[in-house]
């Protein structure tokens, strides 16, 4: 059962969503060691002090980062340098991932704050993590996710000032269609209900999936503007799975088939944000939603409460699944889709 989150949280929530891609520099922090042990700041580093005394020592390392108002984690040795796992220790769900090189105290930022669930060295200054997709910042579970990021250039710096100091390269998240999933509001130990309503703006079976999208409740006042605080989302998901039957049911959380009325005074808002005209009342009907595909058979789609549930039964080619989201006409329209894909032997391994 999801729990109530505050009014207003979804603009919180989505503003921070849209600069979840923003690389999260680590937050220079008062402090006042002792004048003839305090390490010499340069120039072009602000974002927090630099080891004054070479080599770099673990030691060096936990004082510096203390001095930052971190708590060192973990520390990993590599070739002579250090993968440093560091958070705030009010925190402790939460991290955040460093390179730092014992010859010359360069330390690279790999990661922004992240929640992991294992990462490991593949190679001097390259690491391959593993996070569980909640946020760190605002209450919201997404996709786990796995990406490689690596320090660009040496122990001595980058090739050259202007590039960035890393590069990430991300993997599809590929999960068990037998495993449940949540995507949405979340409080920490689980699914939360949002102030956020959608109606259903149109759904139907692709050639590997299925596709959805969504515009504002317009039954009430209130409903219709919950949809746009900050930025539109699509609406918490979960997905569940009947290993006997093969049903692969979806629930869309706080979504309609069908609001707003005749003549409603908010067709005239979405006209003038560049929906269609007189989208009001919006139906979208219950029941088949069209023929069978090469995943997917028996789909079926129909509103239980305030929610709309998705059913479908899954053909034996349904071996994983990935969630993809999108947003239409300048914000206002958001989208997802969900893929399936064949079991691949390259990707899954040979029996």
């Amino acid at each position: 059962m999801k729990k109530r989150l505050l009014s207003g949280l979804s603009a919180l929530t989505l503003a921070a969503l849209l600069a979840a891609c923003a690389p999260e520099a680590p937050a220079p922090t008062e402090t006042t060691p002792p004048p003839e042990t305090t390490p010499a700041r340069t120039e072009d580093q602000t974002a927090g002090y630099s080891f004054q005394v070479l080599p770099v020592t673990e030691e060096s390392i936990r004082t510096l980062y203390g001095w930052e108002g971190y708590e060192v984690r973990a520390l990993t040795p590599y070739e002579g340098d250090f993968l440093v796992e560091y958070g705030y220790a009010n925190d402790p769900n939460f991290s955040l991932l460093d390179w730092v090189f014992c010859a010359t105290g360069r330390r690279v930022q790999l990661t922004a704050m992240d929640q992991f669930e294992a990462y490991e060295i593949i190679a001097a200054g390259q690491v391959r993590c593993t996070t569980t997709g909640q946020s760190a910042v605002v209450p919201w579970k997404g996709l786990p996710e796995t990406y490689t990021v690596r320090v660009l250039g040496d122990q001595d710096g980058v090739i050259d000032s202007n590039w960035t100091e890393t590069e990430t390269t991300h993997e599809t998240a590929w999960l068990d269609p037998a495993e449940p999933l949540y995507l949405g509001y979340w409080d920490g130990d689980g699914p939360a209900a949002s102030d956020r309503w959608e109606q259903l703006y149109d759904a139907r079976i692709d050639a590997d999936g299925l596709s959805f999208s969504f515009i504002p409740n317009g039954d009430s006042l209130e409903r219709f503007q919950s949809f746009f605080p900050a930025a539109t989302t699509t609406p918490s998901l979960e997905t569940s799975y009947d290993p006997d039957t093969r049903r692969f049911t979806l629930r869309l959380y706080n979504t309609s088939l069908e609001s707003g009325t005749t003549g409603s005074a908010l067709n005239g808002d979405l006209a003038a944000m560049g929906y269609p005209e007189n989208l009001y009342p919006c139906s979208f009907p219950a029941g088949s939603l069209g023929r069978d595909s090469h995943f997917l058979t028996d789909v079926t789609i129909q509103e239980e409460g305030e929610d709309v549930v998705v059913s479908a039964v899954l053909t034996e080619r349904a071996y994983r699944f990935t969630v993809e989201t999108s947003n239409l006409g300048y914000d206002n329209i958001p989208s997802f889709r969900i893929i399936f894909r064949e079991q691949n032997p390259d990707m899954d391994g040979r029996d």
